[in-house]
C-alpha cells in the first residue's frame, strides 16, 4: 500500500476499534485496496466486523470527523461498513453451500455478492482470527457454490441465446435494450468463468485485467469481451450480437 495509505489506516483503527462495544471484532479494507488493486484515484472502504456496536448517529459522527479530516489531505475514506459476526457468519455459510443470496445495494451494480467482499478483504486488525476464519472456510472453492453459480447464469445465457426477441432486437437496432441486455449478459459470462476457474468472482471492478488469470477461457477472451460492449462500425449492433451469441456457444463447450 501507499505510504499515506498506511498512515491514513494508522490514524483510523482507534476510532474503528471503538466502535466495537463488545466482544470479538475485525477490521478490513474491501475494494480495490482489499484487491491489490489501487490506485491514486482509490477510495478506503473499512469494513468492522463485531459482535456488538455502538449506536448509529455516535458512530456517524466519530466517522465523519476522520473523513473530512483525510477528504482535505486528498484521500477518501467510503465510511466503516459495520456489520455482525453471527449475520456474516450465517449468510457466509449459505453462499458456499451453493444457496445464491445476491443483496440489491444501490452502489453494486449486479448486487452485493458476500464472498466476494469477504474473499477480497485484506485484513487490518483480526485478534479474534474472524476474518482469517472466514477466509480459510473459502479454501478450497466450494463445489456447491460452483456448481449454484454456473447453473444460475449459464441458464440465462442459454435463454437469451436462443430467444428470438434478442436478435429483432439487434436487427431493430434497439439501442437501449442492447445496452443493458449485452452488460448483463457479460455478467453472466464472468460469473460462470470464475465459478469455472474457481476463482471468487472480484465485483463490478477490474473483471478485465483478474480474467487474465483463467484458465479456462475462450481464445482472445479479454479482447472480445471489450468488442462485445464497444462494438466497432459497421454495423455494429449486428456484430455485436453475433459475438455474443458465439461467445455463449465456446462458454458452454468449455464447461459441458
Amino acid at each position: 500500500m501507499r505510504n499515506e495509505i498506511n498512515e491514513l489506516i494508522e490514524n483510523c483503527l482507534p476510532m474503528i476499534r471503538g466502535l466495537a462495544k463488545s466482544g470479538r471484532y475485525s477490521i478490513t479494507i474491501g475494494g480495490s485496496i482489499g484487491k491489490g488493486l489501487s490506485d491514486s484515484k482509490s477510495d478506503v472502504d473499512f469494513r468492522l466486523y463485531a459482535d456488538d456496536f455502538v449506536e448509529w448517529e455516535q458512530a456517524y459522527a466519530e466517522m465523519k470527523k476522520y473523513m473530512e479530516y483525510w477528504a482535505e489531505r486528498g484521500l477518501l475514506i467510503d465510511g466503516v461498513w459495520m456489520r455482525q459476526i453471527e449475520v456474516i457468519e450465517s449468510s457466509l455459510n449459505k453462499w458456499l453451500s451453493g444457496e445464491i443470496n445476491i443483496e440489491p445495494l444501490e452502489w453494486s451494480v449486479w448486487g452485493y455478492h458476500l464472498p466476494t467482499d469477504i474473499y477480497h478483504q485484506h485484513i487490518i486488525e483480526d485478534p479474534f482470527g474472524v476474518s482469517q476464519n472466514w477466509k480459510n472456510i473459502m479454501n478450497p472453492y466450494p463445489t456447491a457454490l460452483k456448481d449454484a453459480l454456473i447453473s444460475k447464469h449459464m441458464n440465462r445465457l442459454t435463454y437469451w441465446k436462443n430467444d428470438y426477441h434478442y436478435k429483432n432486437k439487434a436487427e431493430r437496432k434497439d439501442i437501449v435494450f442492447l445496452a443493458s441486455l449485452t452488460a448483463s449478459l457479460v455478467h453472466d459470462v464472468m460469473q460462470v468463468l470464475c465459478a469455472a476457474n474457481e476463482i471468487y468472482f472480484p465485483g463490478d471492478g477490474h473483471n478485465l485485467s483478474l480474467a487474465k488469470r483463467f484458465v479456462l477461457k475462450p481464445n482472445d477472451f479479454e479482447q472480445r469481451i471489450e468488442l462485445i460492449l464497444y462494438p466497432e462500425n459497421p454495423d455494429r449492433l449486428s456484430n455485436q450480437y453475433n459475438a455474443m451469441i458465439d461467445m455463449i456457444s465456446d462458454i458452454n463447450n468449455i464447461i459441458i
